[in-house]
């Protein structure tokens, strides 16, 4: 196994030489997982992505792309020739087929699944009756199962003979149509006669994963099971594979980085992604923030005459939104956080409510009067420093209520938090900070 040291000074190495004209594998990249090859491959300008590319082999091309970030292995794919995926695309396995095959051109798949073997086919036309977020598009189908008329010593006669999968820890039952019935624990199996009927073994447990139910809610499912691994069915209970602790471990960790990626505002996007593709994607929410910087603009400019006459609350105004918006964003991670995770709901979104106002009002007054203390000396005017301690406290407090209140709703309407919230934020600290330290300087200074 390679460490993060080591893939990244292999890296920075294969980059120096390609920048050189030269290509060259380091030893160490032997040991390369594919989301090693994949952090590599993300990390190289397109121009020479496609060098490096040439030196693989396909059966290990399939397991990369499969590892990549969507927008990364659609960028990839569009430097090579159909010809070149095709080759690649018959080299896969089914599960890698079913990660990469959405950003095939389309008139390649239909031709690709006629070439494809008919047990793999028909897997590969099964996941794509679900879409790219339900269980049975990506389902496990290395699953140990046994028919039910077999006797206990040809079950165990037939593992000696078979290894089992990875996090396997029950055999599952099935009949002729390969229904699902029920399952075994190996241990139980193994200490049990012979000559008795895996029937009158199996236990048919409540803990199984319907096909068309969400990755997410299948990864809870397993997580919450105390089991390696549960069965998942079709709708008519015919067994279509396994989902595993792994597996569901492989879901919460892509979820999770998506959502980290999505707080910045540029989603999945390739880090060398085509310059227009790149302009396109952000110029929307460029459009939105500029919408809300002339909404903080236009509360300044209501108070055109104060800041005019008083040139010191135009050196204040940016203390006053930017720890607002830094008190916003805290409680905002934590809240987008909770929902991610399933740990907050309606039941206790007062509790959060209570405790991070509490916590904004303390850091609120304590740094108050740290900014008031230097208001006060640089100035020399304490009405001034009363009005950015009293704008500084209740814009916290207004952002920390904001922080809860804006992806709570965000999530309630069916628009990701984490793409859009901290847009909102910015613009709610902005015209309260700005209103009430302006406002408070019109009525006291003028």
């Amino acid at each position: 196994m390679v460490s993060q040291e080591q893939r990244e000074s292999a890296f920075l190495w294969m980059l120096d030489l390609l920048n050189e004209g030269t290509v060259a594998l380091p030893l160490i990249s032997q040991g390369f997982s594919p989301e090693d090859w994949a952090f590599v491959f993300e990390g190289l300008p397109q121009d020479l992505r496609l060098s490096l590319w040439q030196t693989l082999t396909d059966d290990k091309k399939s397991s990369i792309l499969a590892a990549m970030r969507d927008d990364s292995r659609e960028q990839l794919i569009s430097l090579l020739s159909n010809q070149n995926i095709e080759d690649v695309a018959l080299a896969s396995s089914t599960e890698h087929l079913v990660e990469i095959i959405d950003v095939l051109p389309k008139r390649l798949v239909k031709g690709l699944i006629k070439k494809l073997n008919p047990e793999d086919s028909g897997l590969l036309e099964d996941a794509l009756n679900y879409t790219d977020d339900q269980l049975g598009r990506y389902v496990n189908h290395e699953v140990y199962s046994v028919n039910k008329s077999a006797l206990v010593g040809d079950a165990l006669q037939e593992l000696q003979l078979e290894d089992l999968p990875p996090f396997t820890d029950s055999i599952l039952v099935v009949d002729d149509a390969d229904h699902y019935l029920g399952q075994i624990d190996i241990n139980r199996l193994f200490n049990s006669p012979h000559d008795l009927n895996v029937m009158e073994l199996a236990e048919f447990s409540d803990n199984v994963l319907a096909a068309d139910m969400t990755l997410l809610d299948a990864s809870e499912s397993v997580k919450s099971c105390g089991r390696s691994m549960l069965p998942v069915l079709h709708k008519g209970g015919r067994l279509l594979g396994r989902f595993s602790i792994k597996d569901a471990i492989d879901v919460y960790q892509e979820y999770y980085e998506e959502q980290l990626s999505h707080m910045g505002r540029v989603s999945d996007e390739d880090l060398f992604a085509p310059v227009l593709i790149s302009a396109k994607r952000r110029a929307s929410w460029l459009g939105i923030n500029l919408i809300t910087a002339f909404a903080a603009s236009f509360v300044i400019g209501i108070f055109e005459e104060v800041v005019m006459q008083v040139v010191a609350l135009a050196v204040l105004m940016p203390i006053v939104a930017s720890m607002g918006g830094i008190t916003g964003s805290q409680t905002l991670t934590l809240t987008i956080r909770g929902l991610a995770t399933g740990q907050l709901a309606s039941s206790n979104l007062k509790a959060l409510g209570n405790k991070e106002v509490r916590v904004a009002f303390l850091n609120g007054i304590l740094w108050a009067l740290v900014v008031s203390a230097i208001t006060s000396i640089w100035f020399d005017n304490p009405w001034l420093s009363v009005i950015i301690a009293v704008a500084l406290v209740v814009n916290m407090l207004i952002a920390a209520l904001s922080g809860i209140f804006i992806p709570v709703l965000l999530d309630r309407i069916g628009i990701d938090p984490a793409l859009a919230g901290s847009v909102i934020l910015t613009t709610i600290t902005d015209v309260v900070g700005f209103f009430v330290f302006l406002g408070s300087a019109s009525f006291l200074l003028v």
